[in-house]
């Protein structure tokens, strides 16, 4: 094991690892943390495909058993980024013999699976994260600072959607179902807005087995409301993506098509006459992350995330101890799954859900 490099396995190798590889080889050039990255090896389903992805994306080794990575003792960090069935196995394999795991959302098939892992990793007392890799989107991060600042009052609406079109392009669904896939919803919602008290929704099925899309709305504290929406077969769509919140002092909103941009409404600018959205790009300097990057104005893209993600995740890891309340753990992961189990009852029984401030269900 080289002392100067951290050692990186992959278990996955589909597209979600070329996100996550090209943010760890940028961390190397862009800002290298007190130990260079190091991809050791991955771990795919097909001999072939993990032997040309491997190369591609710069590990030293690749196999088809994922067991093989964990108990690689050059490997100190595991990247769980397969398909959602592996996510728990391998996840709860790597924590036993002492490494850090970032596994990708969701982070169990279900909430008693997340459970399992969150129990692991704390056992094991391995530095953990969950990949909902939004939360490292600078707007997205500017935006939480505005709202525990205080500065747009308190909430009383709050709204997200995600709408694609691929499987009504490819016929081919991803992951479990709508519920899983947008599970980024269900975080970003906790990240901004608090844990929900109750849930109503319903569910539709279109071109799979699972469910293609979900309406669903929640009750949050203080009287507040949210509701979120997801398809993976709204036809015209690639990543229509968007987060609002209403307070009784402003209100934001944000749209991945525009990702660089947070729009902000203060009440007091109209006592001022200079009321309206103020369109904020965000790329100064002092703006979440972007010291680590160009100078001010120059606009950083999705992919900056991962870099994000990761380099937060790695310099815990470094420093031997948990990620930030600013990352997703898997504490994160499971609170997440309980909600999106209570989406998937709620839609099933037709009837409303609550939810407890333990983060289970009563169902």
């Amino acid at each position: 094991m080289l002392r100067d490099a951290m050692g990186v396995g992959f278990v996955g190798y589909g597209w979600i690892a070329r996100a996550h590889a090209h943010a760890l080889h940028t961390i190397n050039h862009l800002a290298p943390l007190a130990k260079r990255v190091r991809l050791v090896s991955m771990a795919g389903r097909r001999a072939n495909r993990a032997e040309a992805v491997g190369r591609e994306l710069g590990f030293e080794r690749w196999t088809t058993r994922w067991e093989e990575v964990v108990e690689d003792d050059e490997v100190e960090v595991v990247a769980v980024v397969g398909p959602n069935p592996v996510h728990a196995p391998v996840s709860i394999a790597a924590a036993a013999r002492g490494k850090a795991v970032l596994c990708e959302k969701p982070l169990g098939v279900d909430a008693a699976e997340s459970r399992e892992m969150l129990e692991a990793v704390e056992e094991a007392g391995v530095t953990h994260a969950c990949g909902f890799n939004y939360r490292y989107v600078p707007a997205l991060a500017l935006a939480r600072d505005l709202v525990a600042s205080g500065r747009l009052g308190g909430l009383r609406h709050y709204r997200a959607l995600y709408l694609q079109d691929y499987l009504a392009v490819s016929g081919e669904p991803r992951g479990p179902g709508a519920v899983g896939d947008y599970s980024h919803l269900v975080d970003m919602l906790r990240h901004l807005a608090g844990e929900p008290l109750s849930v109503s929704a319903y569910t539709a099925r279109f071109l799979s087995e699972s469910e293609d899309a979900f309406v669903a709305t929640l009750e949050l504290p203080d009287g507040a409301v949210a509701s979120l929406e997801a398809s993976r077969c709204a036809t015209g769509w690639k990543g229509r993506h968007r987060v609002e919140l209403n307070g009784t002092e402003g209100s934001l909103w944000w749209d991945m098509e525009d990702l660089n941009r947070l729009h902000v409404f203060l009440v007091a600018d109209e006592g001022d006459r200079l009321g309206g959205f103020r369109s904020v790009l965000v790329t100064e300097r002092d703006h979440p992350f972007l010291a680590r990057w160009w100078t001010a104005g120059h606009i950083v893209g999705w992919e900056a995330a991962f870099v994000h993600q990761w380099r937060d995740f790695l310099e815990a890891v470094l420093e031997g101890r948990p990620v930030s309340p600013a990352q997703a753990s898997f504490e994160d992961g499971y609170r997440a799954a309980v909600i999106c189990d209570a989406i998937l009852a709620s839609a099933r029984e037709g009837r409303c859900i609550g939810l407890n401030q333990a983060g289970a269900a009563n169902v």
